[in-house]
C-alpha cells in the first residue's frame, strides 16, 4: 500500500507537469468527473479528484546506442581506475618507489576527486546538458590515458600516473552518477531499473579487463627482467589510450543531450534548480539515512576490489591466482545487478526486502572469507572463490535498488544531483577504507572486519525508511 506522503507528493507533482518538448499534453481524468485538476481545490483534493495532466511520451531505438556508449564509458573508466592493483607485484618490482601505498593512492585519487568535483559537475550538467558532460568526461579519460604513455622513467612516470588518476577521478563524477539519470531520461518505466542496472553492470565488468592484466604483464620471476615487465606495462597503457580515443570519437559523432520526446511522465515534470535541489537533499532525513546506508554498504566493498590481491596473498593466492578470483567475482557482480534490476521492474513493491536479503547475503559471504583469513576454517580454493564472489556479487546487486529508492525519496530533485550525492558518499567510504593503508604495519586482516561490519550496519536504516513509489504513481496515474 502506498504511503500518504508519496501520494501527496505525486499528486502535487502531477499538478505541475509540463511537456518539455513543447508537444501537446493530454488530460486524463481517471475519476470520471469533469473537474479541472489545475484548480487549487482539486490539487488539495488530490487523490479524490485523481485527474492527471499527462505529457506525450515516446521511446526511441537510439536509446540502445546511448546505453552502449554510457556502458562502454563506465567499463573503460573501471579498467583505467583499477589498472595497478591486479599487477601490484610487477609494479612493486619494476618501478622505483612503488608499493602498497602507491597502488592504494592511485585508486584513492579517483574517490577524492569525485568528492571534490561532484557538485560542480552536477551544476554543469544541469546548465549545459548531458552531452556536454559526457563529451568532457570522455576527453578527460583520453587525456589521462595518454599522459601515462609519455615515459616509463621514474619519477616522471609516477607523476603522470598520479595526474591520470586525478583526471579519472574528475571524470568519474559523471561516469559513476550517469547510469540512473540516463536510464530515467531515455527509458520507459518498465525498462528503467534494468537499463540502469546494465550500465552499472558494465562499470563493474570493466574491472574484468583490469583483472586480466596479468595475462599481458608478466609476474616477477627468475627469467623475467624489470625491462620485460616495463615493456608489458607500456603495451597495456597503449591499449587503454587507443580504446579511450575510439570512444571519444563515438561520443563526438552522436550523443544527444536528451530524446526529442520524454519516455515517461515523471521525467518531464519540473525539477528543482541546483541550489534548491541541494538544500532539499540535505533537509530530507529519509534520503540522508538511505545515503548513509548506501555509503556503508558500497564504499568499503568497492575499495576492497582495488586491493583484493593484498587479502588473497596471505592465503597463498599470488597475482595470477588472484586474477581469476577477481575475474569471476566481477563477472558475477556485473550480471546479478541486471537480474535484480529486471526483477524490480517486473515486481514493484518489494525493494526493501530485496535490499535487506542481498545485504545479509553479502555480509554472510564476507564473514565466511573472514573465517578463512583467520584460518578458523581450512583454506580451500572453492571456499575462497565462493566467499569472495558471493560477497561482491550480492553487494553489487544492491546498486540499482539503492539508486531507485534514493531518487524516489529525493524527487523532484534532478536524478543527476541525487545520484551524484549518493555516489559521493560511497566514495567517501572508499577513501576512508584505502587511507588505512597509510598506517604503518597495519597489515591486511582489518579489511575483513570492515567489510562484515559495514555491510551489516547498512541494513539498520533500511528498516526505518518509508519506501515511497513517487515516480511509479506519477507514471501510472490510472493505477494509483
Amino acid at each position: 500500500m502506498k504511503s500518504s506522503h508519496s501520494l501527496s507528493v505525486a499528486m502535487h507533482q502531477e499538478g505541475e507537469l509540463r511537456a518539455s518538448n513543447g508537444e501537446p499534453t493530454t488530460i486524463v481524468n481517471t475519476s470520471g468527473s469533469g473537474s479541472n485538476y489545475g484548480s487549487t481545490e482539486d490539487r488539495e483534493a488530490g487523490r479524490e479528484a485523481n485527474t492527471t495532466l499527462v505529457p506525450t511520451t515516446k521511446t526511441y531505438l537510439t536509446r540502445f546506442w546511448i546505453l552502449f556508449i554510457v556502458s562502454s564509458l563506465g567499463a573503460l573508466h573501471a579498467v583505467q581506475w583499477n589498472t595497478w592493483g591486479p599487477i601490484s607485484e610487477s609494479m612493486n618490482k619494476s618501478f622505483t618507489g612503488w608499493g602498497q601505498s602507491t597502488v592504494a593512492i592511485m585508486a584513492n585519487w579517483g574517490t577524492i576527486m569525485f568528492v571534490v568535483f561532484v557538485f560542480p559537475m552536477c551544476w554543469a550538467i544541469q546548465r549545459y546538458g548531458l552531452r556536454a558532460g559526457v563529451l568532457s568526461c570522455t576527453a578527460l579519460v583520453f587525456i589521462g590515458s595518454a599522459l601515462r604513455c609519455i615515459t616509463l622513467d621514474t619519477p616522471t612516470f609516477t607523476i603522470m600516473c598520479h595526474l591520470c588518476a586525478i583526471l579519472l577521478g574528475i571524470s568519474s563524477t559523471l561516469i559513476l552518477s550517469a547510469p540512473i539519470p540516463v536510464a530515467a531520461e531515455w527509458f520507459p518505466l518498465h525498462e528503467r531499473t534494468t537499463a540502469g542496472a546494465v550500465m552499472i553492470g558494465f562499470c563493474m565488468m570493466g574491472c574484468v579487463g583490469s583483472y586480466l592484466e596479468p595475462l599481458l604483464v608478466r609476474q616477477p620471476g627468475p627469467h623475467v627482467s624489470n625491462h620485460d615487465i616495463q615493456e608489458d606495462v607500456l603495451l597495456l597503457l597503449y591499449i587503454g589510450m587507443g580504446v579511450s580515443g575510439v570512444l571519444l570519437l563515438a561520443v563526438m559523432v552522436y550523443f544527444p543531450a536528451k530524446p526529442p520526446t520524454p519516455p515517461s511522465v515523471s521525467i518531464s515534470t519540473e525539477r528543482h534548480k541546483f541550489i534548491p535541489g541541494v538544500v532539499s537533499l540535505f533537509k530530507n532525513k529519509q534520503f540522508t539515512a538511505l545515503t548513509i546506508a548506501y555509503g556503508f554498504a558500497i564504499g568499503p566493498a568497492v575499495g576492497w576490489l582495488t586491493v583484493l590481491d593484498f587479502s588473497l596473498l596471505p592465503l597463498g593466492f599470488h597475482q595470477k591466482d588472484a586474477m581469476w578470483i577477481g575475474v569471476t567475482s566481477v563477472i558475477a557482480a556485473s550480471v546479478l545487478p541486471v537480474i535484480v534490476g529486471r526483477i524490480n521492474d517486473l515486481m514493484h513493491g518489494h525493494i526493501r526486502l530485496l535490499l535487506c536479503v542481498l545485504l545479509a547475503a553479502s555480509a554472510g559471504c564476507y564473514y565466511w572469507f573472514h573465517l578463512l583469513s583467520y584460518e578458523i576454517l581450512p583454506v580451500t580454493t572453492w571456499q575462497v572463490y565462493m566467499s569472495v564472489v558471493g560477497g561482491n556479487a550480492f553487494n553489487a546487486a544492491t546498486f540499482p535498488l539503492f539508486f531507485e529508492v534514493g531518487i524516489d525519496l529525493a524527487y523532484p530533485v534532478p536524478e543527476i544531483l541525487s545520484a551524484g550525492v549518493m555516489t559521493a558518499v560511497d566514495n567517501i567510504g572508499t577513501v576512508m577504507f584505502l587511507l588505512v593503508f597509510f598506517i604503518p604495519n597495519v597489515g591486511y586482516l582489518w579489511m575483513t572486519y570492515t567489510l562484515v561490519l559495514s555491510t551489516f550496519l547498512a541494513i539498520v536504516p533500511l528498516l526505518f525508511i518509508t519506501f515511497d513509489d513517487t515516480r511509479l504513481i506519477i507514471d501510472t496515474p490510472g493505477e494509483s
